[in-house]
């Protein structure tokens, strides 16, 4: 009883009973105004994406440029110029007029919108990649406060006017945006989506009837039940947050490929950083500061062809239809009825190629190697047990170490056995 009225009374003095000073009291929230400023998490300065392979180019390394990541012949500036000025008449003769009134959002009201700009972000993105296979569209959502973007199988991707008016100054980061519903929608995660759904309820439910049932088990076997099924559920979770990632790093491709700068366009994950949310693994999301370093380390492997594919795809194309829908909050982009190339999603193969190749001439020699040797187990080639042996040879000079020796001489070995009769292979097994 006296702890009781002790506690009662405790609870019952101001603060500044136990408390000498409010500034000492304050000293402990310092740390934590740090932790939590947002303007200090919108200062995160970005790697910048240099898309100049000369540069990027480790000097004197052994390269027979037997891989090559693109087959395209770039666009001479003058004839990308004047298809630039040639688009440019008729997306002000065509196109302006039809999007000059700003169109309503949700409601009759006028809105602030400006889907002319919407348009021009999408269409670049469109045009870039290959994407005119069908028609797109593009809504904008009245909400105050639920800042998000969406996208659903009816090919309709949605932005609300929270996020598009907090970010509508900055044409990369929107771009990030409408690329990352995009690529929701190019890898069919709406479906993967529905999937895992049903899974979830279906253990969810199976979880709830077997905890019906275990009043018989002991505590240890119990115990042992929810851990698994928690096990379960958590593998699920995690699939959908590893969708997130997927579409942040094809968002990437699809921007890059348009011309955007990267490290202006994650403004718009920067943006989210300073939302609140929490760590949590019953969440279809990671957390956003993760999402920030997958992407950064993304964008270090990103291939110093893309611009170019990017400037190609929009100079053998033509600008593209647009119309208001038919519920006055969206517009929908036409596709091309022309089209006879459709973007590809690298395979595993490409994938570990442009890894382990875009790692090797930048000299980072111990990611190339690891990508190389993956990428033997996938493809029976002797060029990246080459190019394995060349990794693993520079570590060795760099460090002495012998058993990167060993790892050079070991893929030679596996290269030759491929390929006896290649000069280069030649030449590495008599120079180790």
């Amino acid at each position: 009883m006296k702890k009781i009225l002790g506690l009662l009374i405790a609870l019952s003095l101001p603060l500044s009973a136990f408390a000498g000073s409010y500034v000492d009291k304050q000293l402990k929230e310092i740390k934590k105004n740090t932790k939590y400023s947002t303007p200090q998490q919108h200062a995160i300065k970005y790697e910048y994406l240099d898309t100049n392979l000369e540069k990027q180019i480790l000097p004197n390394i052994k390269d027979p440029k037997l891989i090559t990541l693109s087959e395209i012949t770039p666009i001479d500036e003058t004839s990308y110029a004047k298809k630039l000025a040639q688009d440019e008449n008729k997306y002000k003769s065509e196109i302006y007029p039809i999007l000059k009134k700003k169109s309503n959002v949700l409601s009759e009201e006028p809105s602030a919108v400006d889907f002319y700009n919407v348009y021009r972000i999408s269409e670049r993105l469109i045009r870039a990649n290959n994407l005119g296979y069908m028609n797109w569209r593009i809504a904008i959502r009245k909400t105050t406060e639920d800042v998000n973007a969406s996208s659903t199988m009816a090919n309709l991707v949605t932005i609300h006017t929270s996020l598009y008016d907090s970010l509508y100054t900055n044409e990369d980061a929107l771009a990030f945006i409408i690329a990352h519903e995009m690529a929701h929608l190019i890898l069919n995660h709406q479906q993967r989506s529905y999937e895992l759904q049903k899974k979830l309820s279906d253990m969810i439910k199976g979880f709830k009837m077997n905890s019906a049932y275990q009043g018989g088990l002991s505590p240890e076997s119990k115990l042992v039940g929810s851990a698994s099924a928690m096990y379960m559920i958590k593998k699920t979770y995690n699939e959908f947050k590893m969708m997130e990632y997927m579409a942040d790093t094809e968002a990437l491709t699809l921007i890059i490929k348009a011309g955007y700068s990267p490290s202006k366009a994650i403004e718009a994950l920067n943006f989210f950083n300073t939302l609140p949310e929490l760590d949590k693994f019953i969440s279809t999301h990671p957390l956003t500061k993760e999402r920030i370093k997958s992407a950064n380390e993304n964008l270090s492997y990103a291939s110093p062809y893309w611009v170019d594919e990017g400037r190609k795809n929009i100079y053998e194309s033509n600008v593209l239809p647009v119309k208001k829908s038919s519920d006055r909050v969206s517009i929908v982009i036409s596709k091309d009825d022309k089209i006879d190339k459709y973007y590809e999603t690298e395979d595993i193969e490409k994938h570990l190629t442009r890894l382990a190749y875009v790692s090797y001439i930048k000299g980072n020699m111990k990611n190339a190697a690891k990508y190389f040797d993956k990428l033997t187990e996938v493809k029976n080639s002797y060029i990246p047990y080459l190019y394995l042996s060349y990794a693993n040879e520079y570590l060795y000079k760099q460090t002495k170490d012998n058993k990167y020796k060993k790892r050079a001489q070991k893929a030679i070995e596996q290269a030759y056995a491929l390929n006896s009769n290649d000069k280069y292979v030649k030449e590495q097994k008599e120079n180790l």
